[in-house]
């Protein structure tokens, strides 16, 4: 009995520790036009490799350390991210960097839909630009297409606007696009593009 016990507790103390990530996902909250930022993920043991899945990231990998330097110029809505490290131990871990980006403009909904044969009602697109927002307001807003009919104006407070669509017809499937032209130095926030769909 005795040589089993020494025996279990070889085998216990021969077995690796596999490694962990003190925090595997990290949220990061962005400013208004940030153009980079650093993530620091740190593992119990030595990382033997690891790998960015985005182009905007850049990675630097020193003992038990990745030090993620990310490109943030292009990010104009909450996204993730993410990485794939390997540690000693042989553990293949997926890191997650998960970034809040503040809205320059708040557009509710994302997009406006009919269905075939329904009636051809209006619908409404409420825009408001945030206080703080690199847009400073809303230049104009245009359709692509002859499918619908729409009016803009302004809301009854700084910073909000309208867009009443309609369709012509909901006879059949249409697609279109509303292009919002705006005023912002920052070119990531100087047009949206809202689809406009009659649906089956």
């Amino acid at each position: 009995m005795k040589n089993r016990c020494c025996m279990a507790l070889w085998l216990a103390g021969a077995l690796p520790l596999f490694a962990g990530f003190a925090q595997p996902t990290q949220s990061i909250a962005l400013e208004y036009g940030q153009k980079e930022t650093t993530v620091v993920f740190v593992a119990d043991c030595a990382v033997k490799k690891a790998k960015a899945h985005c182009d905007c990231t850049t990675l630097s990998v020193s003992g038990n350390t990745i030090t993620a330097k990310v490109d943030t110029s292009l990010f104009d809505a909450s996204v993730d991210k993410t990485i794939s490290a390997t540690t000693a131990d042989g553990k293949q871990t997926t890191l997650t960097m998960k970034f809040d980006v503040p809205q320059a403009v708040i557009f509710t909904p994302a997009a406006l839909i009919w269905k075939v044969g329904e009636a051809p009602t209006p619908k409404v697109l409420r825009i408001t630009v945030p206080q703080g927002s690199p847009v400073k307001a809303l230049k104009q807003a245009g359709l692509e297409g002859e499918d619908f009919v729409y009016d803009a104006a302004k809301g009854k407070r700084p910073g909000e606007y309208s867009v009443t669509v309609t369709p012509k017809s909901t006879a059949k499937r249409l697609r279109n696009r509303l292009v919002i032209k705006m005023e912002s130095a920052d070119p990531r926030f100087s047009q949206r593009i809202i689809y406009l769909r009659v649906n089956k």
